[in-house]
């Protein structure tokens, strides 16, 4: 600090640390150095990379500066014009940041370097004057200088800055007032700023403004309100008033005019009836905002400006382009990247889809499981760094069928579960196959799927990676009707339609609670023999308690058919086995839910009434029903008069998916208004037990498995006792028996098909989105799936490195040196080549066996994306795969 009358000196190189070592300031030149390092500037720049339109908050910083010039230099600083600089110089940042990065991450290019350098104009020194109301005073010689405030108190330091300029005014105070402030607030409900308000009065005073002080204090009042309401209130708080000169020039100039226009007529008038008076009263003062006045617009342009938007939102209608996409353009072409011609996007296109292996012909498309495995292995080493210390890997193939149009077709995808669940999601989802058949069933599973991509399926025991051996288990994931095709079952028709047990349907219900002893009679005479068996609980992987296995199948087949449900060999012969495959907790969840509502409807319906009387009834009770949806799930779900049914039962119509449950089923559901007072009793209870098991199976702990096998026994005998229904579905004979030996041997979380239901969804998607005519659909299905799984990958070296990954099984995510390595291969035709091996590459692949068919790029418009086929290659596939020709047109995406 400077002695009195004294300048305080700006020409230091005097380095100030400011609340923590990551900012430092020092002063050359008149100008404000400050020094920050990245972790200091990280959030900034992570708000300013990120789409958020709302302003960035810098009070942390422009906190740090106030510190700074306030209390260690005593000088005046423009808080307005200290928040732009910040804003501004941040941008230079980002901006050569941008640049600099080529696509890569900015914020690594960020990181890069450790101190970052801001420069402020904005602050002027003052010299110190003598002490006014106890503060010591620091201010310039000028009518305008700025006037700053210190005083100590409490072992705190008060800090009040008065910045005029021409039209306004800036306050600035520091948390020792608002404190203070606050501090009466909370005592006597009232905010004592007097102390505020006796420094406003002398500065306005010294630099000869004029103020409304009421509104003045008003403002200030309600800045310290409104921050008090914030968790973390800000170090210092800035108000911003305007002058009262414009005003009262105002009203001087309307007064002069007003006495001016008092003509002699009225005096005379005056003289004679008296003086007249208005009624209105006088207009009380106030402070107006500004209102810009709109300048004449450029009619041209506006014209202009109207049709090019008229013309945008015809090419948005007229080629059908949707709301998402059209932002998505928008973003783009708003990032400073430049949009690219239709031609080089095909180009682009045929250059990704040069590089799959695809088999394809009329009614399927595949990749060698080989190759889908390695791309899922890359793809859960992106989530799982450590992958590579797993002795052995586990991948879950998913199949799904799914109705698109009038076309049945099965997807088959796969995962690798060490991967975790973020691995399962549909975007990162690795697509094995597609296949258009005509029904799903074993038998046209078994012809639909060829041969060789059945066999390539059962040799994949193991796969080659970073050249070591990884031994890998398949699991099997889907619904129970999916496995039901792939085991070679009955269905759930037959006299035992568990996939996991041979337990009789007649016994679905048996617990370990539950179990009895059955009395059997076999035969008649003197054959007739009777036997006692004990019926008790069953298992998926013990053998003794009934449990399936492939050994037993063979058996079984060779007796008779549809012994204990098993009707067919196993799709996949014994690649999977019994204990291979999990049970859906989403599609478990989906079924029971569909189940209670069915037997509540069922129940519903029967009303003991007749003819009129009985619709009558049954029409209030849709009615409630439908107050009820539109208050839960809307419009999208609702129920109404099944007329095709003579006794005139209530049927629902709408799809009901897994988030509506939860909230079709709550507590409000009109139970009582629906059914009679005991059976809606049991169905509350029921549903109350399902949600509960169901809120038990989310939690996912193998430590608490045994209430998780409490409550699956309680569902099923409280579901008995609902009299709902006499018997149980296999699902819930699941949930009695198996499913906590699922959660106790297996994470459940690994077998959910939720991530593949949306897969199929996203399928349905990219049929229908296309304008252009294919001859193999399904290919282009399939391409687009493999690009859209790069595109998960922001780093071009990572879509290449994934590349040459499912290519040769080489290649580690975590050593950027390789990574570096990799980025100097030149892309050929497809192929990858080291530039330096390129011929030894080229003699290498000779060998290799061709999956990708040529595709002929001469006498292709650029407005058809057909893809034109290499006939030969096309006839030889076909009849290897023994498939016939296509029957009917599709759409190419």
């Amino acid at each position: 600090m400077a002695e009195d009358g004294d300048i305080i000196d700006n020409h230091t190189n005097a380095v100030s640390i400011v609340s923590n070592s990551k900012i430092s300031f020092s002063i050359e030149n008149d100008v404000v150095i400050a020094e920050a390092t990245f972790d200091y500037l990280a959030d900034y720049f992570k708000y300013s990379l990120s789409a958020n339109s709302k302003p960035m908050n810098i009070e942390d910083i422009l906190t740090d500066i106030c510190r700074y010039a306030f209390a260690e230099r005593k000088c005046s600083l423009n808080i307005r014009t200290v928040k732009q600089e910040v804003s501004r110089q941040i941008s230079h940042i980002l901006k050569s940041a941008r640049e600099r990065a080529h696509g890569n991450s900015i914020i690594g290019i960020l990181r890069t370097k450790s101190t970052y350098r801001f420069t402020f104009n904005a602050i002027d020194s003052l010299n110190q004057c003598q002490e006014s109301i106890g503060y010591t005073q620091y201010r310039n010689n000028q009518c305008s200088s700025p006037i700053l405030f210190i005083k100590e108190h409490n072992n705190a330091i008060a800090i009040f800055q008065f910045y005029p300029s021409s039209k306004t005014i800036e306050i600035t105070i520091n948390e020792v007032f608002v404190n203070n402030a606050l501090y009466s607030f909370n005592l006597t409900r009232t905010l004592d700023i007097s102390e505020i308000s006796s420094l406003i009065t002398e500065c306005v005073c010294i630099s000869n403004v004029h103020l409304d002080m009421a509104f003045v204090e008003e403002m200030i009042k309600t800045k310290i309100l409104f921050e008090r309401s914030k968790p973390n209130s800000h170090y210092f708080l800035s108000v911003v008033v305007g002058t009262k000169q414009d005003l009262l020039l105002h009203q001087v100039t309307e007064n002069n005019d007003t006495n001016s226009s008092h003509s002699s007529y009225e005096e005379e008038i005056e003289a004679k009836i008296g003086r007249v008076y208005t009624t209105r009263g006088i207009k009380r003062s106030y402070v107006e905002d500004p209102i810009s006045i709109e300048p004449r617009k450029n009619m041209h342009r506006h014209n202009k400006i109207i049709k090019d938007q008229r013309d945008l939102l015809y090419i948005k209608d007229a080629y059908h382009i949707t709301d998402s996409a059209f932002n998505a353009i928008i973003k783009y072409a708003q990032s400073d990247r430049s949009l690219c011609s239709l031609k080089e996007i095909e180009r682009l296109r045929k250059d990704v889809n040069s590089r799959l292996p695809i088999q394809f012909a009329a009614t399927c498309a595949f990749v060698k499981f080989e190759y889908a495995v390695r791309t899922a292995i890359f793809v859960a080493r992106y989530y799982e760094p450590m992958l590579d210390n797993y002795d052995k890997l586990t991948i879950r193939i998913n199949m799904d069928g799914t109705l698109i149009g009038n076309k049945h077709i099965v997807a088959i995808s796969i995962n690798c579960i060490e991967g975790g669940h973020q691995s399962q999601t549909s975007k990162n989802l690795v697509p094995l196959g597609l296949f258009e058949i005509e029904k799903e069933n074993t038998d046209m599973l078994r012809k639909t799927l060829p041969k060789e991509f059945i066999d390539d399926i059962k040799t994949g025991k193991c796969i080659t990676v970073e050249k070591r051996n990884v031994p890998i288990q398949i699991k099997l994931g889907g619904d129970l009707m999916n496995a039901v095709y792939v085991f070679g079952l009955a269905g759930f028709s037959s006299n035992h339609p568990c996939v996991f047990c041979t337990q009789h349907k007649d016994d679905l219900h048996i617990t370990e609670e539950t179990a009895y002893d059955k009395t059997v009679v076999e035969g008649k005479g003197k054959t007739k023999k009777t036997t006692v068996t004990r019926i008790g609980a069953t298992s998926y992987h013990d053998l003794n308690k009934r449990a399936r296995s492939l050994a037993e199948q063979k058996l079984c087949i060779l007796e008779k058919n549809n012994a204990l449900g098993y009707k067919h060999e196993p799709l996949f012969g014994d690649l999977f086995e019994y204990t291979d495959y999990c049970v859906d907790t989403l599609h478990m969840k989906l079924r029971i839910f569909d189940i209670i509502l069915k037997d509540m409807l069922s129940h519903a319906s029967r009303t003991g009434k007749y003819g009129s009387e009985h619709l009558a009834i049954i029409e209030n009770k849709i009615k409630i029903l439908n107050q009820h949806c539109q208050k839960t799930v809307g419009k999208r779900f609702f129920f109404q008069v099944d007329v095709d049914d003579k006794n005139k039962t209530i049927t629902s119509h709408g799809k009901l998916s897994g988030h509506l449950q939860d909230f079709f089923f709550v507590d409000t559901f009109p139970y009582d208004d629906v059914l009679d007072d005991e059976l809606a009793q049991s169905a509350r209870v029921v549903v109350n037990k399902f949600k509960e098991l169901l809120q038990e199976v989310k939690a996912n702990s193998k430590t608490h498995n045994d209430r998780l096998k409490f409550l699956s026994i309680q569902f099923v005998n409280v579901f008995r006792a609902s009299g709902l229904r006499t018997t149980v579905t296999p699902y819930i004979h699941i949930i009695g028996n198996h499913l906590f030996e699922f959660n106790q041997l297996n994470d459940l979380g690994d077998f959910n098909m939720q991530g593949v239901e949306k897969s199929n969804d996203l399928l349905s998607r990219l049929y229908f989105s296309s304008t252009n005519p294919a001859k193999y659909p399904l290919l282009t299905m399939l391409q687009k799936l493999y690009r859209m799984l790069e595109m998960n990958f922001e780093n071009q070296n990572h879509r290449d490195a994934m590349a040459e990954f499912a290519r040769t099984g080489v290649y580690d995510l975590v050593d950027d040196a390789a990574l570096e390595r990799r980025s100097s291969y030149k892309h050929k035709d497809g192929k990858f080549f080291n530039i330096n091996d390129e011929q030894e590459e080229e003699s290498s692949n000779k060998d290799k066996d061709q999956y990708v068919a040529s595709l002929d790029e001469t006498n292709e418009s650029e407005d058809q994306n057909n893809i034109d086929l290499n006939e030969s290659m096309i006839q030889t596939i076909e009849k290897r795969l023994n498939i016939t020709s296509p029957s009917m047109n599709r759409k190419q995406l």
